[in-house]
């Protein structure tokens, strides 16, 4: 029994613990009215623990209320991340590319013609990968509406070179007609380049697809095969295609190995030769540089492979001027390139071989104007190897770089035509204006002509 004792408090009655009672023990209080003599219960004193209990339940109550807005933020964040990582996942991603030039009147031209800077590469986020652009072409090739009508061509030394025309389109009636001579890589062909031809043939230009000696399907009627940098049989189909149609104006568009053969006519024939502008998508700026990147041997494979296959399909044509089984065996270009061409061409090493085929041995020669297109991240051709001082010397050379387009991709969707061949038919129109009609710098005064 808890001991008490009473005390008189403004006519009150308390009870109140007596000295020596246990400090945990507590005394109920009673309080009366003084008027009614009704007494009241108080609510006991608590204790430090019951304390602490309900301070506890307050300050998380208050909490709880506080934080409420801020997990309502943070989850709102967490969604809006997430949206926008999906969105950006699914959407495409625009990439500026870099235009290198000197400044001249034709460049003036072709940036307000062209507008390269706002020009944006705006590939899916799911083939945005080096690797997929650069396969892409071949896994999903492009859906092809044109129709292509061969044509073998008879050189002087009794050799073949087949010509695939576009025939089913009806291009419109001009005094001068614009041919575009595609040039593919090594192992390209007409399917390999249809999309260009299909967006060209909407512009009302004529398409015509190069093959080389022994490429594309065509038979092998000399024991030659055509070299990288040897532009002989190129010089003789550009000639007949100009004896063909007299007052064609000829464009040229190479891909990857073909800009070599381009480069080498242009260098070789300067000019004489009859090219009023072309385009070089993914080039090689120099026959035995290739990239150092541990994938690139995967490519060097590839390419290989598909000129091993030429090889011992020509084999019987070919034994008694290339080494067939060293050739079959090799598993490097240098090694390749000295079984099959060092006897065919006579020369005594690699390096006598290399120089002769050099892209750019005659690059002061060149007087039309190009178009480099290049990726920075191109698996074949490092980008150590592009030689940004011909932009800042020459006025007739012209590149654009992009961070991302593997090696002949720059695929935007699927199925689509690529980036690089929309720009380069409205390079191609953009020149043939300006040499034609004249460039007007402004449009309301006289024509300037060209002095290129």
């Amino acid at each position: 029994m808890i001991a008490e004792t009473v005390a008189r408090d403004g006519g009150r009655d308390r009870l109140t613990p007596r000295p020596n009672a246990n400090d945990n023990q507590y005394i109920i209080q009673r309080s009366f009215n003084s008027k009614h003599n009704v007494p009241h219960r108080v609510a006991a004193a608590p204790t430090d623990q019951e304390r602490g209990t309900d301070f506890a339940c307050v300050m998380l109550a208050f909490y709880t209320l506080l934080s409420l807005p801020f997990y309502i933020a943070v989850v709102g964040t967490l969604a809006l991340s997430l949206f926008v990582y999906l969105k950006s996942f699914l959407c495409s991603t625009e990439i500026l590319p870099k235009f290198f030039y000197k400044e001249s009147t034709l460049a003036t031209h072709i940036l307000k013609r062209c507008r390269f800077m706002t020009r944006a590469f705006s590939p899916s986020i799911w083939i945005s990968n080096r690797h997929i652009q650069t396969l892409l072409p071949w896994i999903i090739p492009h859906n092809c509406k044109c129709q292509f009508d061969r044509e073998y061509l008879q050189l002087r030394d009794k050799g073949v070179v087949a010509l695939d025309w576009v025939t089913n389109v009806k291009l419109p009636k001009k005094k001068r007609r614009t041919v575009i001579l595609i040039i593919p890589g090594l192992t390209g062909d007409a399917l390999s380049v249809s999309s260009l031809c299909d967006a060209a043939t909407c512009r009302g230009m004529q398409c015509v697809v190069f093959n080389r000696r022994g490429h594309g399907r065509t038979f092998l009627t000399t024991p030659k095969l055509q070299s990288y940098g040897d532009p002989s049989d190129l010089r003789q189909v550009i000639n007949y295609i100009h004896d063909r149609y007299p007052k064609t104006l000829i464009t040229v568009v190479s891909y990857g190995s073909g800009c070599d053969l381009f480069l080498s006519y242009l260098g070789e024939f300067g000019s004489s030769a009859q090219i009023c502008a072309g385009v070089c998508v993914s080039p090689c700026f120099e026959v035995n540089q290739r990239s150092s990147d541990i994938f690139s041997g995967i490519y060097n494979i590839l390419v290989l492979l598909h000129m091993k296959f030429i090889i011992w399909r020509h084999a019987r044509a070919l034994s008694d001027v290339i080494d067939v089984p060293g050739a079959l065996k090799s598993w490097s270009f240098k090694g390749f390139d000295s079984h099959v061409f060092l006897k065919m061409l006579g020369c005594e090493d690699l390096d006598e071989f290399y120089e002769r085929n050099n892209p750019l041995r005659d690059v002061d020669d060149i007087s039309i104007p190009l178009l480099f297109l290049c990726s920075l991240d191109d698996p074949v051709y490092s980008k150590n190897s592009i030689p940004h001082d011909l932009f800042k010397y020459y006025p007739n050379f012209f590149m654009l770089t992009l961070e991302t387009g593997g090696h002949c991709g720059f695929r935007e969707k699927m199925t689509s035509v690529s980036w690089a061949d929309k720009i380069s038919l409205d390079y191609l129109e953009a020149i043939l204006e300006f040499t034609i009609k004249g460039y007007r710098i402004d449009y309301h005064k006289s024509p300037a002509r060209s002095t290129i």
